[in-house]
């Protein structure tokens, strides 16, 4: 019964052989992804598309054409005032608005029933170079727009490449599970046309079964990732929601390494950040300026004419008038832009220590993946392609038990998972590099 069983056996292991070699292991893009609304695009050109569509981006935009308007709007004088007074009701003669010339007898009576009136014009100027300073902290108020405008496209452009990346390699993990899955069911399903006729114990199908549910958990949660980085794709494009964006390529990939002191001063150099630290500064001596400015008051001049209502008949007098700055000489105010510079003097220093940090932490990172890398033995990618294949010839020939296979199976996903996310992380750590310092080194 015995040798029955292993020649019934040996006879599907030779079809079972073919089917596994006949897995569609090239296959190039996971069946899960929708053959509508979808778009292939490369880096540069998801790069251009975000130029132009996000939101993010055009308000920040929109926050500089504010600023250049305050500019605008610092930099005009206070307008004139014109007074104007007159006669509405004579209750001595019962007339309204007597605006007449007066009759003579009332003129040589020094009576003036009718033709009143005074008109005024003022104009306040501005004291202290308040105008001047007005328009230098507007100015300053432009560039930290403009920085913040930097500063939010170097984290934007971060978040779309790494995403991209991120994109890129989830699929290569799901094309390599889709295709285990492929071959692993084949394998089953011949498994379980030999358990029908004895050919195979049951536990041995059993744990086939169990290996591929994993695969399909495994498969599962990497469909989560990338339906979170489709969604976060979606955002930075502003593209339709039901739009699938397959990635097509990543640039070569570079194994060098700008000198430290480099990579360090060209943060200090083009950080963002750390030039709104040094606006802020700048900012805060503009402010405190303009406060100290105020504790002169404006003064204000005109002219009064008035008709029939002063020393004599036609008075044309002149008019100045100012605070006088005894109890309020904008003391507070003064008070809190010294203590706003004070912070933000010392939020310089810190700022460039954080920014040294982010430069180690991300040059630290990109070594030791580097040399994880250069330490793989030659031919290394070479002999791990075949591992899953010929671990399925020798266990459909009863060389190896179930347990050796599943145990060579294993290895050769993981070693695939393994240079899978090695490449992910070196490529997203060359962003972090480029992110941290602001320079275009990858």
């Amino acid at each position: 019964m015995f040798r029955f069983r292993s020649l019934l056996f040996g006879s599907t292991g030779i079809l079972l052989v073919c089917l596994s070699l006949c897995s569609p292991l090239s296959a190039q893009t996971p069946a899960t992804i929708p053959a509508a609304d979808t778009i292939r695009q490369s880096l540069p050109q998801l790069e251009q598309q975000f130029l132009e569509r996000n939101f993010q981006l055009l308000a920040q935009r929109y926050q500089i054409d504010l600023s250049d308007a305050s500019i605008t709007q610092a930099g005009l004088r206070p307008n004139p005032n014109l007074w104007f007074q007159g006669n509405l009701y004579n209750p001595q003669t019962h007339k309204v608005l007597p605006f007449g010339r007066p009759s003579q007898a009332d003129i040589d009576a020094g009576v003036f029933n009718s033709g009143y009136y005074a008109v005024q014009l003022q104009q306040v100027i501005q004291l202290a170079g308040k105008r001047s300073k007005l328009v230098a902290l507007a100015e300053s108020n432009k560039s930290l727009a403009q920085l913040a405008f930097r500063d939010i496209m170097r984290t934007l452009h971060y978040q779309l490449y790494t995403t991209y990346a991120n994109l890129y390699y989830d699929l290569q993990t799901l094309r390599l599970f889709d295709d285990e899955l492929v071959r692993q069911q084949r394998l089953i399903e011949s498994y379980r046309i030999a358990l029908r006729s004895g050919g195979v114990a049951p536990y041995e199908v059993t744990r086939l079964e169990v290996a591929i549910h994993d695969l399909q958990a495994n498969s599962a949660n990497i469909h989560t990732q990338v339906a979170d980085e489709q969604a976060t794709l979606r955002v930075l494009l502003r593209q339709p929601a039901r739009t699938f964006i397959l990635p097509t390529e990543l640039p070569d990939l570079k194994t060098t390494l700008p000198q430290l002191s480099v990579a360090l001063d060209s943060a200090q150099a083009n950080r963002p950040d750390i030039s709104i630290s040094q606006e802020q500064i700048n900012n805060a001596q503009r402010s405190l300026a303009l406060e100290k400015a105020r504790r002169t008051p404006d003064l204000t001049t005109g002219i009064l004419f008035e008709k029939y209502g002063n020393a004599y008949a036609n008075f044309l007098g002149f008019q100045a008038s100012m605070d006088l700055p005894v109890r309020n000489r904008n003391q507070g105010a003064i008070r809190a832009a010294e203590t706003t510079l004070k912070s933000v003097t010392s939020g310089l220093e810190n700022q460039q220590t954080v920014v040294q940090s982010d430069v180690l932490n991300a040059y630290d990172k990109l070594t030791t993946y580097y040399q994880q890398l250069n330490a793989r033995p030659e031919g290394y990618l070479d002999r791990i392609q075949n591992i899953s294949i010929e671990a399925t010839k020798a266990y459909n020939a009863r060389t190896i038990g179930l347990l050796d296979y599943l145990d060579k199976i294993r290895t050769y996903q993981q070693a695939q998972l393994n240079n899978i996310t090695l490449l992910n992380n070196i490529y997203n750590t060359q962003q972090l590099l480029n992110f941290t310092t602001n320079t275009r080194f990858y």
